[in-house]
């Protein structure tokens, strides 16, 4: 006769089997053998990693309480060995989450004698906050960090971010250390700190970069230590490795058009020695033959500050080192240091009328 104790213990063991069991069923793909879920969102539970017959969520690895970090980071999963987190999914698998109810709970609350254990999913949705730094410390929704945010000095109480209204609840809400009053959703500050990462990431407000991560690392937003997203792209690079290779004069005296260059003589093309992003042909800016130095007008000085001509010179043109065709504003840098002969015999005195002026620009770790 089994006695009252041990029917229950298999009971319990039954129910612990088909709740298993449902759970693979519902999941048609590889799930997490931290916390028991599917992929989900990479900002929320970092980078899905899978190797061999295991899977596991990048941050249910670095915030497990009792799972070290033993080998180089080329070994396992970024330094976290298979073993290693199998014999934390069995210690997990009799901690039971405060949450939901279920076992596998890995991450406990980090304050003295609480005893609250919980999948990093359901900490999430019950306020609990993890941080990714020093020790990797992770809170209930009680002992969690918390910030004292003054509603009555907050102009307009939305997101800086999103500009949408803010919760009533602070633990969905962050206030900025350097601009006590502007006020951000949680997911619009992480979203931010997971496309700008380490090293662009800053107050939105005001630029500061010391005060304002160290605050957002201490309410738990994890702030990758790559590049920002946007140099990850395919290509993001690409344009600067391009060189201009069209003739950007009001006037393109070439016979082949616009795109047609040489590699020297009159119809090489040079290019603005300052931005680099507009181009002309030799003859059709009228620069000397050993001339290389060449600014666009929205490059060059003003005409006023380049040009002097003398009282009294009558309608004699001053000799100028700035050249003007149809209004096109560009002008020689090189003529002062540089003279020489031109592959042209270039306007006529009567074609260097001083046009109206171009409206150009004037004057000048953690854990990984």
């Amino acid at each position: 006769m089994k006695t009252i104790k041990e029917k229950k213990c298999q009971r319990l063991r039954k129910s612990a089997k088909t709740r298993r069991a449902t759970q693979r069923k519902l999941s048609s793909g590889p799930v997490c053998r931290l916390c028991l879920r599917e992929p989900g969102d990479p900002e929320k539970l970092g980078e899905f990693l899978q190797k061999d017959d295991l899977s596991v969520h990048y941050f249910c690895l670095i915030l497990s309480s009792k799972l070290p970090q033993r080998g180089q980071s080329n070994r396992g999963f970024h330094g976290f060995l298979p073993e290693d987190i199998k014999k934390e999914a069995a210690r997990a698998s009799r901690k039971i989450c405060f949450v939901c109810k279920k076992k596998g709970a890995a991450i406990n609350c980090q304050k003295n004698h609480c005893v609250k254990n919980f999948h990093l999913p359901c900490g999430q949705e019950r306020g609990c906050i993890s941080q990714f730094f020093g020790e990797y410390k992770s809170f209930c929704e009680i002992h969690r960090p918390t910030q004292d945010i003054q509603w009555g000095n907050v102009g307009e109480e939305c997101c800086v971010l999103c500009c949408e209204e803010l919760s009533q609840a602070s633990v969905e809400n962050i206030q900025s250390p350097c601009c006590s009053q502007t006020i951000y959703h949680r997911k619009c500050i992480q979203k931010y700190a997971h496309t700008s990462a380490k090293h662009f990431f800053k107050c939105p407000h005001c630029n500061n970069r010391e005060e304002f991560p160290q605050e957002m690392l201490r309410m738990g937003i994890h702030i990758p230590d790559r590049d920002a997203a946007w140099e990850l792209e395919p290509g993001a690079f690409s344009e600067l490795y391009q060189r201009h290779q069209h003739c950007d004069a009001p006037i393109c005296l070439h016979e082949q058009g616009r795109d047609s260059f040489e590699d020297e003589g009159r119809w090489s093309l040079i290019l603005c020695a300052t931005c680099g992003s507009h181009g002309t042909h030799r003859d059709c800016s009228f620069l000397r033959s050993n001339s290389t130095n060449w600014e666009c007008e929205e490059c060059a000085p003003s005409a006023e500050a380049t040009d002097h001509i003398p009282e009294n010179s009558g309608d004699i043109p001053c000799c100028s080192s700035t050249f003007y065709s149809g209004g096109h504003f560009c002008r020689d840098t090189s003529l002062a240091e540089n003279p020489g002969p031109s592959w042209t015999a270039g306007p006529g005195p009567s074609l260097l009328e001083k046009p109206e002026s171009s409206g150009g620009r004037r004057g000048h770790s953690w854990r990984s």
